[in-house]
């Protein structure tokens, strides 16, 4: 069984049209916010010989 969605103040909460666009420009990014990611960690992939417990080669 869902719940009911909370009511939201329409002000600080306006409604959204589906059939409207996105807009391409979000607008001004927070200060302290990078200009890009940090890399990924890496990951054992299937049959890595430096994971002795990852995941075998699918046969």
């Amino acid at each position: 069984m869902s719940q009911p969605e909370p009511e939201l103040d329409p002000e600080v909460y306006p409604p959204i049209d589906p059939k409207e666009p996105v807009p391409d420009d979000p607008g001004e990014l927070l200060p302290d916010t990078p200009d890009t990611l940090p890399p990924a960690p890496a990951e054992p992939g299937p049959g890595d010989p430096e994971d002795p417990d990852g995941v075998p080669d699918p046969a």
